[in-house]
C-alpha cells in the first residue's frame, strides 16, 4: 500500500489503449517503480503559480513533512492555506487504483491517511458486491437466480442497477448491462488475466434479441428484479466509474481530488484554479501522447478496442459488445475518450461511441452535450465538441 505527496504539476497519463492512469515517462520521478519502494509518504513541495518544486528523494511520513503555501485567492478552498498533494495507490476491480488529494500541511496528515484507507475499504466493498467474477457477490446470487422470479438486492447493487438501465435505455440500448452471457459465449468467461489468450472457435450458441435488457423487471416498491432465465448480469464498467465519483465527492471536502481507477478518472476541485495535467497515450504507440487534457472539474474514460482482446479460431474479439450483433464491436473507431460531468456517464458513453462508430457517435455526444477525441482505426484523430485538449498531434481535426 502506498501513500505519497506529489507534485500538482507532475503530468499523469490516461493510456488509451490499457486504460491506465499513470505518470507520463517524462516527469515520473519518485513515482517509478512504487510497488517495491518502502511504505510512507513521498512528498514533492511546490508553491502554487511558478517557483521551484523541490522533490524529497526519500519515503518519508507524513509528519516529516516540509509544507508548502497555497495562495487561497480566488479558490474554492478558502480555508486551504497550506498545501500538499498526497498520493495513495492500490489494487482494486482487477486495475491500478490511484488517489491523488490536496489537503493541508503535515498536521492533516492522519485525516489524509484515514481517507485513502476509507477510499481503498471502499472500492473493494463495491468489488466484493458487484463483481461478475465473484461467486460470493450479489450480482453472481442475484444471476444464478435468473427466472426465478423477483429476487430482492441490497442497496448497493439497486443503486448500481438503476443507473445501468437508465443508461440503457438513454443510449437505446447501445449500452445494455444484460450481456454477460454474450461475452462469456464469446471467451471473457473469467477474470482477464485468466482468459486464454487462444483458442478454438466456439459453436455459436444463441444470442440475446437486441433490447434484452427490457425485459428485466425491477420494482422499486421492494428494491427487487426479476431477471429473464436466459439472461445475466455484468455491472463491470459502470460500476467502476460510480465508485470513482462516489470516492471523489467523499474526499472533496477535505481538498481537490482526483480520482483514478484504470483511466476511468474524476476531478472536483483545483488549488487556486491550476487544473490537473491528464496525457492522453497514442494506443498505436504506447510510448506517446494524444494529446494533453488540463481538468479542473468533470471526468475521463476511454473505451478501446485495443485493450483487453483475445484470439478464437480467425477471430480477434475485444471486451466492447455491440448488442446488435452479439460480437465484439466493430466500427470504425479504434479508442474514445469522453470528457463528461461525471465517470460513470464518461464510461457508458465512450463504450456507446465506440460500439456506434465515428458518425452516429457524433451525433449521440452532441445530444447529450458531451465532448470526446476520437481515434479511427488508421490513427486520425477527430475532437467532437469542446474536449479540454491543450496540445493536439498527429494532424488531428476538429467536428462542431
Amino acid at each position: 500500500m502506498d501513500s505519497s505527496g506529489q507534485s500538482g504539476r507532475n503530468r499523469r497519463r490516461l493510456d488509451g489503449a490499457a486504460g491506465s492512469y499513470v505518470p507520463s515517462r517524462q516527469s515520473r520521478g519518485l513515482a517509478d517503480g512504487h510497488d517495491d519502494e518502502p511504505e510512507g509518504t513521498r512528498i514533492t513541495r511546490q508553491r502554487s503559480r511558478g517557483t521551484t518544486t523541490a522533490k524529497v528523494e526519500r519515503s518519508l511520513d507524513a509528519d516529516d513533512a516540509t509544507e508548502a503555501r497555497v495562495s487561497s485567492a480566488g479558490d474554492p478552498y478558502p480555508a486551504l492555506v497550506i498545501a500538499m498533494l498526497y498520493e495513495h495507490r492500490f489494487r482494486a476491480m482487477n486495475t491500478d487504483v490511484g488517489v491523488w488529494l490536496w489537503s493541508g500541511g503535515a498536521e492533516h496528515a492522519p485525516i489524509v491517511r484515514s481517507s485513502f484507507s476509507w477510499a481503498q475499504g471502499f472500492f473493494g466493498r463495491v468489488e466484493q458486491e458487484l463483481s461478475r467474477f465473484r461467486s460470493t457477490s450479489a450480482l453472481t446470487r442475484l444471476n444464478q437466480r435468473a427466472g426465478c422470479g423477483p429476487q430482492a438486492v441490497p442497496p448497493l447493487l439497486w443503486t448500481v442497477l438503476q443507473s445501468a438501465f437508465e443508461a440503457a435505455n438513454d443510449s437505446k440500448g447501445i449500452y445494455d448491462p444484460t450481456l454477460c452471457r454474450t461475452i462469456e459465449r464469446l471467451g471473457y468467461d473469467r477474470s482477464f488475466e485468466c482468459v486464454e489468450r487462444t483458442g478454438a472457435e466456439h459453436e455459436d450458441s444463441p444470442t440475446p434479441a437486441f433490447c434484452a435488457w427490457q425485459r428485466v423487471q425491477l420494482n422499486g416498491a421492494d428494491r427487487s428484479v426479476s431477471l429473464p432465465r436466459d439472461l445475466a448480469l455484468d455491472l463491470g464498467g459502470i460500476a467502476k466509474g460510480w465508485t470513482v465519483d462516489q470516492v471523489a465527492l467523499a474526499l472533496a471536502p477535505i481538498g481537490p481530488v482526483l480520482v483514478d481507477a484504470g483511466g476511468d478518472l474524476r476531478v472536483v476541485g483545483a488549488v487556486n484554479g491550476e487544473a490537473w495535467p491528464v496525457a492522453v497515450q497514442d494506443p498505436f504507440e504506447p510510448e506517446q501522447n494524444r494529446a494533453l487534457v488540463r481538468l479542473r472539474r468533470g471526468a475521463l474514460a476511454t473505451s478501446s478496442r485495443g485493450g483487453r482482446c483475445w484470439q478464437r479460431g480467425s477471430r480477434t474479439l475485444h471486451h466492447v459488445i455491440d448488442p446488435r450483433t452479439g460480437t465484439s464491436a466493430d466500427s470504425d473507431l479504434h479508442t474514445v475518450t469522453v470528457y463528461a460531468p461525471d465517470t460513470m456517464s464518461a464510461d457508458v458513453a465512450a463504450k456507446v461511441v465506440l460500439v456506434l462508430g465515428s458518425e452516429a457517435g457524433t451525433v449521440y455526444l452532441a445530444k447529450r452535450d458531451l465532448s470526446a477525441l476520437l481515434t479511427n482505426a488508421d490513427s486520425r484523430e477527430t475532437i467532437v465538441g469542446d474536449f479540454p485538449c491543450e496540445v493536439e498531434s498527429h494532424g488531428s481535426s476538429r467536428c462542431a
